[in-house]
């Protein structure tokens, strides 16, 4: 193995194949040595290589062919991309908004525990550019997806932050002209969401968790009885 220690045991054969696979040692389509081969290589018996082949398997990295070997599959894809390519079949923006809810409600309360000076800066610039741009529907609605982004970089959990902005971008995309309008275009429902984000902005300010997570349940059933009244 050119100078690598050899280790024992299928979690480390697993960790190192799977560091080869990442690395590109392997490519797709390319057949890995024989379990014997595996075996005399890393020192261990082949049940502790077939052990770490059928964990490598599990992850989705090769394909095990019964008597004909064990071949490298396209490397998996990422879990942001996996979900965005599933959040692009889904057609309904009542069911987004409805897992919006779910989710963007916890996340204020973790903003609200969680956030730093710099999360509350980040988060009051976003404000400030909402009432700088009342008139201008595309600056208001960029500051109002970037309040949300903010404010899941705040709860300081990297699992929320990719998941939000995708579940903002799909959202973005199913309003269509007519209902971005209607919610970013008329003054008057502007000022309301500016508002809105205010209130919300307090409760993380205070860290008052509880506050904030009603705040933002009470924001999201507003937007949604918003979009459902023009569908």
């Amino acid at each position: 193995m050119n100078g690598i220690q050899y280790k024992k045991g299928a979690e480390l054969v697993t960790d190192h194949l799977l560091d080869q696979l990442k690395n590109g040692s392997y490519s797709p389509g390319d057949r890995l040595p024989s379990v014997e081969a595996l075996s005399k290589q890393y020192q261990v018996g082949r049940s502790t290589i077939r052990e770490a082949l059928s964990a490598l398997k599990a992850m989705g990295w090769i394909d095990i062919r019964h008597g004909g070997g064990t071949f490298v599959r396209e490397q998996p894809q990422a879990p942001s991309d996996l979900l965005q390519g599933w959040l692009s079949e889904i057609n309904s923006l009542k069911s987004l908004i409805e897992v919006r809810k779910m989710i963007e409600v916890g996340s204020a309360g973790l903003a609200a525990k969680r956030r730093t000076d710099g999360d509350l800066a980040a988060l009051a610039d976003c404000l400030q550019q909402m009432e700088a741009n009342l008139e201008d529907e595309a600056a208001s609605q960029q500051a109002d997806l970037m309040f949300h982004v903010h404010l899941a970089q705040a709860s300081h959990n990297e699992i929320l932050i990719p998941m939000l902005q995708l579940f903002h971008q799909q959202c973005a995309r199913h309003m269509g002209n007519t209902r971005r309008m209607w919610l970013f275009g008329e003054r008057s429902s502007t000022l309301q969401l500016l508002q809105e984000h205010r209130l919300i902005y307090e409760a993380i300010l205070h860290q008052n968790e509880a506050l904030a997570s009603r705040r933002m349940l009470e924001h999201l059933n507003k937007v949604e009885l918003l979009l459902e009244k023009n569908d």
